[in-house]
């Protein structure tokens, strides 16, 4: 205790420590047109810092990712409702975050994987609090109940800590290692009640032991996991009313009964969809959805519409891939897949591990969440890009390196 009292706090351990606090403060602060977020103020001094000791960098193929972006939004804001204000503060919110974030992973040092135990290491601890939250909830009888920690609603829980669980998990498969920690992140996600936590911890587990599976470990899986969702829909209230609800009002094409999360889900996925088939190949430009959405949500049919809330997740879609698809188009569409597909080619300790511990997030997050510049998004996409480009380092070094009959050595990962 003396040592970490005594200990100096420089500037770097600052930017170092602050930039994976930022990542969880996805707390509303202000709305003026956009969510103005807790760590906000934190990316924008620290950016001034970076700027300062001239560690500000951006790629040239970054900055050309980023003028093609705008170029064709503009283009496609001509033949649609987009103004030119929704564009210009979507490419300035991405620039800002990802130039950020990866000028950060870049210029420190450090390795991915130090990174990633630093993040993983302060989600736990945002996990504990939350199990002490929790109990505060139960004891003051809370009308929901379910496990928050700091953030407003579950989801934001589960976006913000589900890479630190696959990361745990993937060690415990291979190192036997953080088995406590799961145990523990486990309980709070079923405390926590959310669909979206339960999906993550499926692709987590099945990511973790993929190359444990056989034959029958995959069939003794797949019942297992047949008999998990079924008993999770008969225990989860929450789960079994937006399961509910999402078949009926498919079956029906009526969705004026159901619960809000199903019709914030069913109607962008209808609005998204009418605009992907009426600007296939340009989007309406980044930025616009909210402005294309009050064009055909009036076109939902079903009965007694007029109650329900037109404007829930009307700037975000309900998920990236329907505003990408909407915004962006087909181009935008196999940019986002291909960029999740691409760097997810990995093999081998401690590139897979990464990766693993990434996925199930690009997955639950962007099909539930549509903002762009979220706090937590670059510092993931920016470790999964970086991941995948060290391992490619890899393979170059292995192949420049001398062969002894038929035994080839692999460099070391220490830097990954």
């Amino acid at each position: 205790m003396f040592a970490i009292l005594n200990r100096k706090i420089t500037l770097e351990s600052y930017l170092i420590v602050s930039t994976c606090v930022s990542v969880f403060l996805l707390i509303v602060v202000a709305r003026v047109g956009l969510d103005i977020f807790l760590g906000y103020p934190i990316v924008i001094a620290n950016t001034l810092i970076l700027l300062w000791l001239g560690r500000l960098i951006i790629h040239p193929y970054h900055a050309i990712a980023i003028g093609v972006l705008a170029t064709a939004s503009l283009a496609a804001s001509v033949f649609s409702p987009t103004p030119f204000n929704a564009i210009l503060s979507q490419i300035a919110g991405i620039s800002m975050m990802s130039v950020y974030y990866l000028s950060m992973l870049v210029t420190t040092g450090w390795s991915l994987r130090r990174w990633i135990e630093l993040y993983a290491r302060i989600a736990f601890a945002i996990c504990l609090y939350g199990l002490v939250g929790w109990v505060y909830l139960i004891a003051s009888h809370d009308i929901d109940g379910r496990l928050r920690s700091i953030f407003a609603e579950p989801s934001l829980y589960v976006y913000t800590t589900l890479p630190a669980v696959g990361f745990f998990m993937n060690c415990w498969f291979t190192e036997k290692r953080y088995g406590k920690e799961l145990l523990i992140f486990v309980l709070s996600y079923i405390l926590a009640d959310s669909f979206l936590g339960f999906v993550g911890l499926l692709l987590a587990g099945l990511l973790a032991a993929g190359r444990h599976l056989s034959f029958w470990r995959v069939v003794v899986g797949i019942l297992t996991t047949a008999t998990l969702v079924t008993g999770l829909y008969f225990a989860s209230g929450n789960f079994r009313l937006r399961a509910r609800d999402t078949a009926l009002a498919l079956v029906s094409r009526d969705v004026s009964n159901t619960n809000g999360s199903t019709f914030a889900l069913l109607s962008n996925l209808y609005v998204a969809g009418r605009t992907f088939l009426e600007h296939p190949l340009s989007g309406v430009g980044i930025g616009g959805y909210g402005y294309i959405y009050d064009v055909y949500i009036l076109d939902l049919t079903g009965k007694n519409l007029k109650n329900l809330p037109f404007s829930l997740n009307k700037d975000d879609a309900n998920s990236l891939f329907l505003r990408v698809a909407a915004e962006l188009g087909l181009p935008g569409l196999l940019a986002l897949f291909s960029f999740l597909i691409i760097c997810a080619r990995v093999k081998a300790p401690p590139y897979r591990e990464i990766r693993n511990a990434l996925v199930p997030y690009f997955i639950v997050r962007m099909s539930r969440f549509g903002g762009y510049f979220s706090l937590e998004l670059y510092f993931f996409v920016g470790i999964y890009l970086l991941n995948y480009l060290a391992y490619r380092r890899s393979l170059g070094a292995v192949a420049a390196l001398p062969r002894s009959g038929n035994t080839t050595t692999f460099p070391r990962a220490d830097t990954v």
